[in-house]
């Protein structure tokens, strides 16, 4: 199970990678070319939630030894969503000068999803965790309340800048949430 799960996650990694180089090379390439920040923050948030997500999986299987079908299908429903979040970024590549549509507008297509799937992962958690009877009022449930709040919010955002903004914001709440949950994790059994 565990190979199936790390095999969707370092999938998410590598597209969100290939994104992240595709907007660089972009920028290097055309002099008057700018990276697009709200899609370049909203990568980066995705690969610290993908790093955060695989703390939290090698934290899991440290601890536990046996999962229900329920958990192993919200267990997988997190790979699988931060996989479909990766493939609604659209690339930087759009362009207003040739007639294409510009990234606002591309990700104004696909922000019912993105930000939906990312409130479906948040949701089939807390869910599994009140049937589990696992969800507590802890460190988690306020990480999952707050990243529950910011795809809300994200849903309705409309200009470039209030999506920086956000994506910021949730880039810092994950990261500090890594910093104090996961200050340290074993990477090596037995060593």
């Amino acid at each position: 199970m565990w190979w199936f799960y790390t095999v969707i996650l370092g999938m998410s990694f590598g597209q969100v990678l290939h994104g992240l180089a595709q907007g660089v090379r972009s920028w290097r390439i055309e002099d008057d070319r700018k990276i697009y920040l709200p899609g370049t923050l909203w990568q980066i948030f995705l690969l610290v939630l993908i790093v955060q997500v695989w703390l939290a999986v090698t934290y899991f299987r440290e601890t536990v030894t046996e999962v229900s079908i329920l958990g192993l299908v919200a267990f997988l429903c997190v790979p699988a969503g931060i996989f479909i979040m990766t493939s609604l970024l659209p690339g930087q590549d759009g362009d207003d000068d040739d007639g294409s549509p510009s990234y606002d507008e591309l990700f104004a297509r696909t922000r019912p999803l993105f930000f939906g799937v990312l409130i479906a992962m948040v949701v089939i958690n807390a869910v599994h965790g009140i049937v589990m009877g696992e969800l507590g009022l802890d460190q988690d449930l306020a990480f999952q309340a707050l990243i529950l709040a910011g795809a809300v919010v994200g849903l309705f955002l409309r200009r470039p800048t209030a999506d920086a903004v956000l994506a910021g914001a949730m880039i810092v709440m994950v990261g500090t949430y890594i910093a104090v949950g996961y200050s340290s994790v074993q990477v090596m059994p037995g060593g």
